[in-house]
């Protein structure tokens, strides 16, 4: 009972029980596993941001005539009307 009577005493006593309830508990655990999850949350967002300004320059590109022109001529070997072919024989 003559701990009682010594405030700073009582007071050490409730910080390290608190922490040592935080620590057991789990709560410092927790605290630290969230700040890990919002780095690793913030870096998807950065990365997710950088792949909409990608497909949004794509989209941009696919809206122009020309563009879609340029791909089907380059994946489907068609040629325009300008265009020379040479058709080459085996033999």
């Amino acid at each position: 009972m003559r701990i009682l009577h010594q405030p700073f005493k009582v007071f050490c006593f409730c910080i390290i029980f608190v922490c040592g309830s935080l620590l057991f508990n789990g709560g410092f655990l927790q605290l630290y596993q969230l700040h890990q999850d919002y780095g690793i949350i913030q870096n998807q967002i950065v990365s997710t941001e950088q792949q909409v300004v990608v497909l949004n320059r794509q989209l941009a590109q696919a809206k122009d005539p020309s563009f879609i022109e340029r791909q089907a001529l380059d994946h489907y070997d068609l040629a325009s009307e300008d265009d020379m072919v040479f058709v080459f024989s085996e033999e």
